[in-house]
């Protein structure tokens, strides 16, 4: 049978489908490794944080006000922690600090200086109140942002003292929490809360040995009596022993 060469068809070429051929074979194997590696998605950079100071939430508003300091007041540890402001807009206001930023706050802002405060709303599970910011005296021109400084140590570097005492000032908070106890010109420093389980031993003792550690003047706590503090860690009632920091 002879070959008809006028017929409309002609054989495949596959050579002219071998580039097509190598794509698709690409394509293939593109999805494969895709599928077995998925990609990563990019993640927004974490925040910078600062490890030589706890992170704050910054209030939602900042306000500028200028006043003269008129006073100080201080927190149940007996450590100054707000100023009373005088101004002529909104009269006089109060506005809460960090108690270890006070040597600062004062220094900058003594009783009777005029001066110009940054502060923001401060709200918290009880009150809401002022938190200041920055501070300036408005004639020297010395200023301070109060998250610049570095808060202390919470137990300080030195040599443990030991003390006995009879009958001293037992201090609460507002709440009847016990935060301190206070002999002569020494006071004996319990942190919030460390306490609370053993309060009623503390009420109904007289005599008390404490293990403790000086809080040296140069942290930025401003006494309000210039008491001597102490951080206490062990306290003993009754011969028995507790651990408090």
């Amino acid at each position: 049978m002879e070959q008809d060469n006028d017929s409309p068809y002609e054989p495949i070429k596959m050579k002219n489908y071998r580039p097509l051929l190598v794509v698709i074979i690409i394509l293939l194997l593109v999805i494969i490794w895709l599928l077995i590696n998925p990609p990563v998605p990019l993640l927004p950079k974490p925040p910078v944080v600062h490890h030589n100071r706890p992170q704050l939430e910054l209030p939602h508003k900042q306000r500028v006000i200028t006043g003269i300091v008129t006073s100080y007041r201080n927190n149940p540890h007996l450590d100054i922690n707000a100023l009373e402001l005088k101004t002529e807009k909104s009269g006089l206001i109060t506005i809460d600090f960090r108690p270890h930023t006070a040597a600062w706050v004062t220094k900058i802002g003594a009783i009777g200086k005029p001066v110009t405060v940054t502060y923001g709303l401060n709200p918290s599970d009880e009150v809401v109140g002022y938190q200041l910011i920055a501070i300036k005296n408005n004639k020297t021109g010395i200023s301070q942002t109060l998250d610049n400084l570095p808060p202390p140590p919470d137990v300080p570097n030195h040599q443990t003292e030991k003390f006995n005492l009879e009958k001293p000032v037992l201090i609460t908070d507002q709440y009847g929490g016990i935060v301190a106890l206070r002999k002569n010109n020494l006071l004996f420093h319990f942190k919030p809360g460390l306490v609370d389980d053993i309060a009623h031993l503390i009420k109904e003792s007289n005599t008390f040995h404490l293990e403790a550690v000086r809080r040296q003047d140069d942290q930025g706590f401003i006494n309000i009596n210039h008491d001597k503090v102490y951080i206490v860690l062990r306290i003993t009632i009754d011969n028995k022993t507790f651990l408090v920091r």
